[in-house]
């Protein structure tokens, strides 16, 4: 029996599934940057591995992060293991509208093939990572594109490096009603700002994807940003996996 593993390589973590019968089980999630760059020096990876066995593995994976996507590679083809690079074009189970679909970030198709399978469409897609993507997916399954702006820790540590006087305040952290000091104004900025803007945005997409589509939150900071949301939406942390391994299926029996 076959094992498809599924990898989703972000800017901060990599999240690694198991895809069995139509569904992404989340196994792992590894700092991205400490997946190493030496040849040979994979434990990290050979340890997953051995959780489902090599006889039969085969890897589907999605990277933003080309160098880390290339030591899973290299890691396929040492271990013999059939594997697929997901990329912005890579055909997939929605129609591509995107000016550049080689320039699209593979995530972001694979976000919208698992909002699909889930909640049909139209659909809208938040993705709070590192950066945040707000997507949109037509009534007739055409990825439409959206928009991408600093994600939440990103753009207060934007700030501390290019100000004089703000500092660098981790999230989470105490959230008041109205900042009283300068750590509290940044994080409410930050997280409240970041739920508005998603609203904003889906509201936005909305008028042209569908006033009824489903709005779906992936991602690091998406609980976090979800308390926050005034509009009904779902969190789905296993979006992006799913959305990679129907994507895999997708593909298969295509020469």
């Amino acid at each position: 029996m076959s094992t498809l593993l599924v990898v989703d390589i972000g800017n901060t973590t990599t999240r690694v599934g198991l895809w069995r019968d139509g569904t992404a089980r989340e196994m792992t999630v590894l700092p991205t940057r400490s997946i190493p760059d030496t040849p040979g020096d994979t434990a990290k990876l050979d340890a997953i591995a051995e959780l489902v066995g090599l006889d039969g593995l085969k890897v589907a994976i999605s990277s933003v992060v080309p160098e880390v996507g290339l030591i899973w590679v290299r890691w396929c083809q040492e271990r013999g293991a059939p594997f697929m690079v997901i990329r912005g074009d890579t055909p997939a189970p929605v129609v591509n509208r995107y000016s550049q679909p080689e320039r699209l970030g593979p995530d972001r198709l694979a976000n919208a093939v698992g909002a699909v399978r889930r909640f049909g469409a139209p659909a809208i897609i938040a993705a709070l990572g590192t950066a945040t993507v707000v997507d949109a997916v037509s009534p007739r399954r055409e990825f439409l594109g959206g928009a991408i702006v600093a994600g939440v820790q990103a753009g207060v540590s934007a700030l501390a490096e290019m100000t004089a006087a703000l500092p660098c305040v981790e999230l989470p952290g105490p959230l008041p009603q109205i900042g009283q000091d300068t750590d509290g104004c940044m994080r409410l900025g930050a997280v409240v700002g970041a739920a508005a803007m998603v609203e904003g945005l889906a509201a936005r997409f909305r008028a042209l994807a569908g006033e009824v589509a489903p709005l779906a939150l992936t991602g690091g900071n998406a609980q976090l940003v979800s308390e926050h949301l005034r509009m009904p939406h779902h969190v789905f942390p296993s979006l992006t996996l799913e959305g990679i391994g129907a994507i895999w299926e997708h593909n298969q029996g295509r020469g």
